[in-house]
């Protein structure tokens, strides 16, 4: 695991560069309207068995409790990278992930987790995490993580999330949301949700039913 992110990390300067002159050549990422949005599985940066669950850390949940990354082994879980001060990409994430939490059947609903990581180690504290939570409406069954910045970092890098902090403290980042299987292990992403919703809450419903 070490060696993997050792590579992942050394090719973190590229991920910065390209994000850059996305920023400065068009609409930044978290600001921009989505035109066609495509699903795919993903090869990723993780492969094999390798899972997520192996990042070492522990983080802060929306209630100002420890949380490790392997509590949530046995789900299959959603997951989207995010930062509470954003105007439009970060509130429609959540609320396509809601639209596909109100998909599920009741018996999915048990074995499917959605989680939401700050990239905002600076502003977005367990308290802000949990304003937000509320100003969503999102109940106990999802989980809202702060951590470090070298945490977020890592995490992004395994989850092929491109991010960048701005001047002003706000993000350019990909509108990324990541299936993980029971192990942690990546079975699909999205760029954006819209009217792919219907095939990944299929796909969802699948995995939960393994």
């Amino acid at each position: 695991m070490k060696a993997m992110l050792t590579a992942l990390l050394a090719g973190l300067t590229l991920t910065g560069i390209s994000c850059h002159k996305q920023a400065a050549s068009r609409t930044p990422l978290c600001c921009a309207k989505e035109k066609a949005v495509t699903a795919s599985l993903m090869p990723g940066r993780l492969a094999g068995n390798a899972s997520i669950y192996q990042l070492p850390g522990v983080w802060t949940d929306q209630h100002d409790r420890t949380f490790s990354l392997d509590a949530l082994k046995g789900k299959v879980q959603v997951v989207a990278m995010i930062f509470t001060h954003c105007g439009y990409a970060c509130p429609r994430i959540v609320r396509e992930m809601r639209a596909m939490e109100d998909s599920l059947s009741a018996a999915q609903k048990q074995d499917v987790g959605f989680v939401l990581v700050s990239f905002d180690a600076a502003r977005d504290d367990p308290a802000q995490l949990a304003h937000f939570a509320e100003q969503q409406g999102l109940d106990d069954r999802w989980i809202l993580l702060h951590g470090s910045a070298a945490q977020v970092r890592e995490l992004s890098l395994l989850l092929n999330v491109r991010y960048q902090r701005l001047e002003d403290g706000n993000y350019i980042h990909s509108n990324t949301v990541v299936v993980l299987d029971r192990q942690g292990g990546i079975q699909k992403t999205l760029e954006g949700l819209g009217p792919a919703r219907e095939a990944a809450v299929q796909f969802i419903g699948r995995l939960a039913s393994r």
